[in-house]
């Protein structure tokens, strides 16, 4: 189990090259397109961050087939025995639990010590101006699922909050009809398009790569265009004076203080952030159309979805059984006839011996011996170092040579029989 701090050391290398760019380019490149797609952007890093092991798609065709890498946990295993670098490596694994748990807890907190300081001074609001203003919002936007509302002492800024059960909090003030509409379809928009649930996502991501400096970048970026694209969002085929009248709603939330420390979870008319008030509004007046980026879009899905999964051919199978007294190699004929390569055998005695001493959660599906070769290129040392591997019981199935690959069968183990 140890080992998956180096599949998140990869990953969040992986990772770490599109928040560079986006770094580099959101000012001159990135800016020339819609925040829709740049929130896009974000969400795929943020989905990307989750995977932290590649998902295993098995091809059968010949022509596909590249040398397949063992991962840096393989390597370990094959090449290092040395104890002090096995406790080097678990003790790296337990900084990161701790870190992540860490991360995940003070989360956490925060959201309790804010339904805490909200509990008392929140009160549902029952003005029929108020309700029939969000009903109307409502059905303008295609909801049907029942949010309530209410009202909050010592809030600055009306705010959607929780994901399962979601409510919109406004402060406890006065708003005209106008106001109260641009107030709830942009809330609303933030619920229609789950951004309470990414946000979520993007700190469980962040507790997994906590230790990555450059996601307070994406943070940032992520919370910037989520706002910048539900402003967008609302104000789509909207004319100049809605436009003006929203950005008036947006400004004059500045005038009030917020008591209230928000959270993660917490999705906000106004931030409060006096640079990002003032690029939110600059955005809603700027009438030049940006860039759609269609294509973009589907180019990064689809470069996202091919880097969670690893292609891998389908080799023809043998298993081999504990005490079993004869091989069947059906490989490749050609093989047979040019080589005398056997796989090794082991009685279920030894078997039972080897697996005592390994941990269940350190055993890998599959490793990979000599890719660059055939299996009839092999010689027979070679053969039994990778079979030597796989009776030790860490890994359930080795691949031999590009060509060839072996299980170990260990169910007559526990049945109390043999094969």
């Amino acid at each position: 189990m140890s080992y998956i701090i180096f599949d998140i050391l990869k990953t969040s290398i992986y990772i770490s090259i599109p928040i560079i760019l986006i770094a580099l380019l959101k000012d001159k490149v990135l800016s020339q397109y819609t925040y829709k797609l740049n929130y896009i952007i974000c969400i795929l890093i943020t989905l990307r961050m989750l995977f932290i092991s590649n998902i295993k798609v098995y091809l059968p065709f010949e022509f596909l087939k590249t040398q397949n890498n063992t991962t840096l946990k393989s390597v370990y295993y094959i090449n290092n025995h040395n104890i002090s670098s096995l406790n080097y490596v678990k003790i790296l694994f337990v900084i990161w639990i701790f870190g992540a748990v860490y991360v995940i807890f003070r989360n956490i907190y925060k959201q309790i010590i804010f339904y805490k300081k909200i509990r008392n001074i929140t009160y549902k609001v029952t003005d029929d101006n108020i309700i029939n203003a969000f009903e109307e919002e409502k059905k303008a936007l295609n909801i049907n699922r029942n949010i309530n509302i209410f009202r909050v002492d010592g809030l600055s800024s009306p705010a959607l909050i929780n994901i399962l059960s979601s409510k919109i909090i406004i402060p406890n003030k006065n708003y005209d009809n106008r106001q109260l509409k641009w107030i709830f379809r942009h809330e609303l928009t933030h619920f229609k398009r789950k951004d309470n649930l990414l946000k979520l996502l993007l700190m469980i991501a962040c507790a997994i790569h906590w230790f990555n400096p450059l996601i307070i970048i994406l943070k940032v970026y992520f919370y910037e265009q989520c706002e910048l694209s539900c402003d967008e969002k609302v104000l789509k085929k909207s004319n100049i004076n809605d436009i003006k009248e929203y950005a008036l709603v947006l400004v004059n939330t500045l005038r009030y203080r917020n008591n209230l420390k928000s959270t993660m979870l917490y999705s906000q008319f106004n931030t409060n952030q006096i640079d990002l008030i003032k690029r939110r509004v600059e955005g809603m007046m700027n009438l030049k159309k940006r860039k759609k980026g269609t294509l973009i879009t589907i180019f990064l899905c689809g470069i996202s979805a091919l880097s969670i999964l690893s292609f891998n051919l389908i080799y023809k199978q043998n298993t081999v059984y504990a005490n079993q007294s004869e091989i069947n190699n059906e490989i490749n004929p050609k093989s047979n006839e040019n080589s005398q390569l056997k796989p090794k055998v082991i009685t279920d005695e030894e078997l039972k011996n080897n697996l005592k001493n390994v941990d269940i959660n350190d055993v890998k599906d599959e490793i990979e011996f000599y890719q660059d070769r055939k299996f009839e290129e092999l010689t027979q040392e070679e053969v039994n170092y990778a079979m030597d591997f796989l009776f030790t019981g860490k890994c359930k199935r080795v691949i031999v040579g590009s060509d060839v690959s072996y299980s170990i069968n260990t169910d007559s183990l526990y049945k109390g029989g043999s094969n």
